[in-house]
């Protein structure tokens, strides 16, 4: 054998073992792309990554927008995301189908002690503050109707939300005055938390709560119905037809979803959230076939 043939059989097969070597390593990675707080933050915990690990598996976490994670995941730069619940994932209209692999947790908003003394019953409150996204409005009104703060059935025209979630007309000016003068004012959610005791009540998204360190036990009530906490927990989300179609990619998310329906996990919300998050049986669910 010359040496120019020796040279170019020896340099083909460094790099034939390379590639191997890089194929090996990109199958015991999970790429996953997350929002920060809470997703991000569980995915990097130890809870998450030395399981894992003792899997053989890599995690790599991304914190990328939440308007392009499905679309991400779709087009393969991600083998999965951790940002959404399954009525928003269903919305989705990419040419790559995705599906929820797991249910993991959900993030209550609270109605949270303002002016009104710990212990007080929310029926008593008569100035509440809400953060004035749509969204998240709605949200909050519809808590005030289930805890009785507000009758909404009885409001009539002045109704502050129609049947399918949307603010109606009675809303004015970022306030909403209820028939039995229960005052509900909007805020900028980034003006909830340093504003709340200029009212009786604030109901709070769970991660404004967590952001401004105020912990559940200053929460006078909750979130929780069981249908709306399982209908709407934070899910893993992957691609459905290389999930049935590629035994790596497959037992990638099944990895992961045996890690994030642990009770390593839940019990890490439990103390790394205050108790503001619920992680548990209630939102743990399994929706691998």
């Amino acid at each position: 054998m010359t040496f120019k043939k020796l040279f170019a059989t020896s340099a083909l097969t460094i790099l034939s073992v390379g590639a191997l070597i890089a194929c090996g390593n990109g199958t015991k990675t999970i790429n996953v792309c997350a929002s920060e707080v809470p997703h991000a933050e569980v995915l990097n915990s130890s809870a998450v990554k030395a399981a894992l690990k003792d899997k053989g598996y890599n995690l790599k976490v991304t914190v990328l927008d939440w308007t392009i994670q499905n679309d991400s995941v779709a087009n393969g730069d991600y083998d999965a995301n951790y940002f959404q619940h399954v009525p928003y994932l269903e919305t989705y209209q990419g040419k790559v189908e995705l599906f929820a692999a797991a249910k993991v947790h959900y993030e209550p908003l609270g109605i949270y002690y303002g002016k009104a003394a710990k212990g007080t019953a929310v029926t008593d409150g008569k100035s509440f503050e809400i953060c004035n996204d749509s969204s998240n409005a709605v949200r909050a009104l519809q808590l005030l109707n289930a805890k009785g703060v507000i009758a909404v059935a009885e409001e009539g025209e002045n109704a502050p939300y129609t049947a399918d979630g949307e603010l109606t007309a009675a809303v004015k000016n970022n306030k909403w005055t209820s028939k039995d003068g229960v005052e509900v004012t909007l805020i900028a959610e980034e003006l909830l938390a340093q504003s709340k005791n200029d009212y009786d009540f604030a109901c709070l998204p769970c991660n404004t709560a967590y952001t401004a360190k105020i912990a559940a036990d200053q929460r006078a009530a909750v979130e929780d119905d069981p249908a709306q906490v399982a209908g709407k927990a934070n899910i893993i989300a992957a691609r459905k037809a290389d999930y049935a179609s590629n035994e790596v990619y497959k037992a990638k998310i099944d990895a992961l979803c045996d890690v994030m329906l642990s009770k390593t996990v839940s019990d890490f919300f439990a103390e790394k959230y205050l108790g503001a998050m619920t992680c548990d049986a209630s939102t743990q669910i399994d929706l691998r076939k």
